[in-house]
């Protein structure tokens, strides 16, 4: 079955914003679906025609939203009845996460850009990031981008990261004078658990894999700028909560499957 992802231009222009996804998840659920959505967040929530269009694509893209419907994911159901407001950082990385993952839900370049910052020259600028948007687009596609259209996305991302409202709380990249990536500190085991399943069912079509291919560069731990040691540690976490297996008694040492995402999601805030 194909990927679903959101499309490159989802966000009218809009950066992400907490409090706009968390009016749509509010709304979600309801009649006459996409359009009703929209119309109640303008009615209901107040909120502008193009960034009411915007936030059901944000969330679809942030794994809260199931795609062709108005219905809430599993992960939507349970963030909306313990963190509405989208406030925790558990939740915020697993936004980042889904947006990022290599087999969507978020846009391509999303991914693309988040496994490759890390090796450019530090600090970057926003020319680096419409590069590789154009570049993303085009072997997604085979098409190109309008110019402004890339220019207008690329702006959209790092606003994403670096806007109190977005996800600078989770301190990826600092702006001063260029984009850098910091070290954020890594995610609550609860969070790397979920991501785990739902990568290991979109990526590795297979029971077991080698423990260093998830903290490999631009691989699972890649994603949330982790090193192999880190990746090896939460890994042991996880075996010691018995969520998987680690088979080390030669290498190439072997990691084996996690339960379904679905049966982790208590599991996310457990340390917030």
């Amino acid at each position: 079955m194909a990927n679903k992802r959101i499309g490159n231009l989802f966000h009218e222009s809009f950066t992400l914003s907490r409090p706009g996804i968390a009016a749509a998840i509010r709304q979600a659920n309801g009649p006459n679906g996409l359009k009703g959505l929209v119309e109640r967040l303008q009615e209901e929530e107040k909120l502008g025609k193009n960034w009411a269009k915007a936030v059901p694509a944000y969330a679809r893209g942030c794994g809260l939203l199931e795609f062709g419907s108005t219905e809430l994911t599993p992960l939507g159901m349970y963030v909306r009845e313990h963190d509405p407001s989208l406030s925790l950082l558990a939740t915020q990385w697993l936004m980042h996460y889904h947006l990022s993952a290599p087999h969507g839900p978020g846009p391509r370049f999303w991914h693309d850009l988040v496994r490759n910052v890390p090796e450019w020259t530090q600090p970057f600028d926003k020319a680096e990031v419409v590069a590789q948007i154009e570049e993303s687009a085009r072997q997604e596609s085979g098409a190109d981008l309008k110019e402004r259209s890339v220019e207008t996305t690329a702006t959209v991302f790092l606003g994403s990261y670096t806007k109190a409202d977005g996800l600078a709380a989770l301190e990826i990249f600092s702006e001063d004078g260029g984009y850098t990536v910091q070290s954020p500190d890594a995610p609550p085991v609860g969070v790397l658990s979920y991501a785990l399943s739902h990568y290991w069912e979109g990526q590795l079509d297979k029971q077991t894999c080698n423990m260093d291919e998830l903290g490999a560069p631009g691989g699972f731990g890649s994603l949330f700028f982790m090193g192999s040691f880190e990746v090896n540690r939460c890994l042991r976490q996880m075996a010691r909560q018995g969520l998987l297996e680690l088979w080390m008694a030669a290498p190439p040492y072997q990691v084996t499957r996690p339960p379904i995402s679905a049966l982790l999601l208590e599991g996310i805030y457990d340390s917030e």
